[in-house]
């Protein structure tokens, strides 16, 4: 019986024995044992496939054969130490492969000891990490360093900029950071194109690292700016130093590609403690010393001051609130008259920009108009001033002013970044001004820029019917040669030059050849600025066409422009008579809110006309369609909403058009009226055959003047009472009287809103904002319109905070209203 369990036991240790061996010989990391004399008595196949080394040429071998001499002594004396003191060790090891390449390795080493507490053995087990390591390190590598210029990029470089503050504040020192922008880089990459523009760059980077102190940190902050920390300062003194050494690193000529290259840079420089809390206040306070640096002249620096900050402080308050300025209807128009000297008629107006803030006040065009062009905002608001300047122009014909033209000076940075000619196009049709009425003003300089790209937009512009006004001529780059090579109108002479007259001989000349030169191109000449009789008297005795300035008017309000030119041309003020308007027809009008359709009886009130009304889309294709079956009972006109629940606008034109052609009935005009003022939307309203398309928020003139353009002559009359706004919300006038009823349903609404968004009812939700988008989208109310619209296309399927963050600023907004 001991025989046959000892043979039991044998068997099973000779099984446990094959399955370690099992697991040694197919085990994916390499494994190798060592005796006591730190030689290799056993490896693994995958010890051959890692290392290359096979079972004989490892075995009886130092384990240091695998050394690559990366570690050095200190290394592997820790390792040891660590070894005999606990018995086990890991860790990251660079060995070497039998070919000589490097292998980064995951290595665990565990002691085996024997009875007498001796060491006996030590099995050690690694795996292959180099490719791990190697994607790690580029991952790093890419997510902290610039590819272009191998400088730390602006994460690492926030990162250094917050270990020194750290470190200066340990040490009782000073941090110091500077900020650097290339001068004229722009002109480089413009001129020279983008591959030359990098080469300058990779060659600035390496100029400024060369300036730098042992531990200080230059990094890419993106495009042509660079960010620098200097740790460990004692005095102003050592800061100015090494700015100085960049300044004068950039005298040296770029050569690149055969291209001497001349640049220079502008230096912002703040200091820690002292100029700024913290990093997010350091930067802020550096970017402004370096504005102040470029204002200066550049090729110089600045160190920061708090006057800076409060201007920079300034600067970003009005950046918010003009970003926001277009939604909340605070832009508005003012217009110059234009005079014909020879007549003294007015035969044109310049429209100009004003802008009312509610928190600000009236803010200067000479702050907010170059700020719009930074902050990528002209374009939307040369867009809306283009409109209005358009509509107002048509307003003049509609009271019977005559062909009054209006001049529309365009942003060059607008000019030449927006589809100008697009936005133009869109605005005359729009409005239906007769396109000879407008005059597109640019400036001077502009011609000068990209010639081809500005004469193929100008030759676009003219081919519209539009005309092209030269603005401030003679102010810095006049030529003939210039002006001979653009489709140029109308010439007008910089105020400068008029103001100067009486006491330079040098302006008055230049005045009488820019007149002369102007009527040799055979074009019309503005005199800008004039303000005396004198100077009246010697643009006219030099043959100047047209005179503008204090002389004669000061900018205008439309209503006052409109009294002003009466006055002058001697026509009578008529009484309540502004444009046109529908009289006496059939009307069905569809929309889903009733405060909408209240409006709309408003609008038309006084007309004569007859509404149908109808609350949504079926009931509106019911009413289309009940005719008799000669026709007769038809409705003269359809204004339909395009966002009724249901059945739409869209939809309801498509069963009109239909039931027209089965019936071989006349189309009757459609206007459609959307919150969406999309491209997408205007192509699916024609499709559906509309025929007008109009953008709420709608004012009662746009309304009644689009539909008096639908219908015949003799089924228009003038439009009673003149339109106008009322004070806060954008009520026409005449409708103030549904101001509390508009208001107490708003207040209503925003209770609505807030327990859907706290019962996270999103579909009901959704539903709500586009309720509420309907009743406020005919006030005006533009902010609170836009807000809505983002909560509706938000609530389906969007975060529930960001909801509860949305709902929470439109309560806000119904409070203020």
């Amino acid at each position: 019986m001991p025989q046959e369990r000892r043979v039991e036991e044998l068997s099973q240790q000779v099984e446990r024995l094959s399955l370690y061996q099992a697991v040694f010989d197919n085990a994916c990391e390499g494994i190798f044992a060592t005796n006591s004399a730190n030689r290799i008595i056993a490896v693994n196949p995958a010890f051959t496939a890692i290392t290359g080394y096979t079972a004989e040429e490892a075995i009886g071998n130092d384990p240091h054969m695998l050394s690559s001499g990366f570690h050095d002594r200190a290394f592997y004396d820790e390792m040891w130490q660590h070894l005999s003191a606990h018995g086990r060790w890991q860790g990251d090891v660079i060995d070497r492969h039998k070919d000589g390449r490097p292998i980064r390795l995951w290595l665990s080493i565990t002691s085996q000891r024997g009875p007498d507490g001796a060491v006996d053995r030590r099995i050690a087990v690694f795996r292959d990490v180099t490719e791990a390591r190697e994607t790690a390190e580029q991952l790093w590598q890419r997510s902290n360093f610039d590819p272009l210029t191998e400088l730390p990029n602006r994460n690492l470089f926030l990162d250094r900029l917050l270990q020194a503050l750290v470190l200066a504040g340990r040490e009782g020192s000073k941090a110091a950071m500077l900020f650097i922008g290339l001068d004229g880089f722009k002109n480089i990459n413009d001129s020279l194109g983008h591959w030359i523009g990098d080469k300058v760059l990779q060659e600035a980077s390496r100029r400024f690292q060369s300036c730098l102190r042992q531990g200080d940190t230059a990094a890419r902050f993106g495009g042509d700016e660079f960010t620098v920390v200097l740790s460990g300062v004692r005095s102003t003194s050592e800061v100015e130093a090494v700015v100085r050494s960049v300044l004068e690193a950039l005298q040296e000529p770029f050569v690149v590609e055969h291209h001497h290259i001349l640049i220079s840079c502008s230096i912002g420089v703040c200091l820690w403690p002292g100029d700024g809390e913290d990093v997010e206040a350091l930067m802020r306070n550096a970017t402004a010393a370096l504005q102040q640096a470029k204002q200066a002249g550049r090729n110089t620096f600045r160190f920061f001051t708090p006057a800076m900050d409060a201007r920079a402080q300034a600067r970003s308050k009005l950046a918010d609130e003009l970003s926001g300025a277009l939604a909340q209807g605070e832009f508005h128009l003012v217009f110059q008259p234009l005079v014909d000297v020879k007549t003294g008629k007015v035969n044109a107006a310049e429209a100009l920009l004003r802008w009312h803030n509610r928190y600000l006040g009236v803010v200067s065009p000479d702050q907010f108009v170059p700020l719009a062009e930074e902050l990528g905002l002209i374009r939307p608001i040369g867009e809306w001033l283009i409109t209005a300047a358009c509509r107002e122009a048509l307003v003049w014909q509609g009271m019977g002013l005559g062909d009054i033209n209006i001049a529309v000076n365009i942003s060059p940075r607008q000019f030449q970044q927006g589809d100008i000619v697009s936005i133009i196009k869109r605005a005359l049709d729009e409005t239906r001004l007769p396109p000879w009425l407008l005059t597109v003003e640019i400036t001077e300089g502009l011609l000068l820029s990209n010639g081809e790209e500005i004469l193929a937009k100008m030759e676009a512009i003219r081919s519209l019917g539009v005309s092209l006004s030269v603005d401030d001529f003679g102010t810095g780059y006049s030529s003939l040669s210039y002006l001979k090579s653009f489709p140029v109108d109308v010439l007008k002479i910089d105020r400068s030059f008029i103001a100067d007259m009486g006491e330079r001989s040098d302006d008055a000349t230049m005045v009488e050849a820019i007149i002369a030169l102007g009527h040799s191109l055979h074009l019309e000449v503005v005199a800008e600025g004039v303000e005396t009789q004198e100077q009246l008297d010697f643009i006219t005795n030099q043959g100047c066409d047209v005179a503008q300035g204090y002389f004669f008017s000061p900018p205008l309000s439309g209503p006052r422009f409109r009294e002003f030119v009466l006055g002058r041309h001697g026509l009578p003020h008529p009484s309540g008579v502004s444009g046109v308007a529908p009289h006496g027809i059939r009307v069905l009008f569809a929309d889903d809110m009733e405060l909408v359709r209240l409006v709309f009886r408003d609008f038309l009130d006084g007309t004569g006309c007859v509404i149908d009304e109808a609350s949504g889309g079926a009931e509106a294709v019911a009413k289309a369609t009940a005719v008799r079956p000669d026709g007769g009972n038809r409705h003269q006109l359809v204004v339909l909403d395009l966002c009724m629940p249901e059945v739409d606008g869209f939809q309801v034109a498509k069963a009109i058009r239909q039931f027209e052609e089965t019936h071989g009935l006349p189309a009757v005009p459609l206007i459609a009226l959307t919150a969406d003022d999309s491209e997408a939307s205007r192509i699916r309203a024609i499709d559906a055959g509309f025929n007008r398309f109009l953008a709420k928020p709608i004012s009662r003139s746009d309304l009644l003047a689009a539909m008096a353009e639908m219908l015949p002559p003799t089924e228009i009359d003038a439009a009673p009472e003149a339109p106008g706004l009322a004070a806060g919300i954008n009520i026409p006038a005449g409708l103030e009287h549904l101001l509390p009823s508009f208001l107490a349903e708003m207040l209503k609404d925003q209770e609505i809103l807030r327990r859907l968004a706290e019962a996270g009812d999103r579909a009901r939700l959704t539903d709500h904002a586009h309720a509420m988008r309907g009743k406020c989208g005919m006030f005006g109310e533009e902010a609170l319109y836009t807000l809505l619209g983002d909560l509706e296309a938000l609530a389906p399927e969007g975060e529930g905070g960001e909801i509860t963050r949305l709902v929470a600023k439109v309560v806000e907004r119904v409070g203020r209203l």
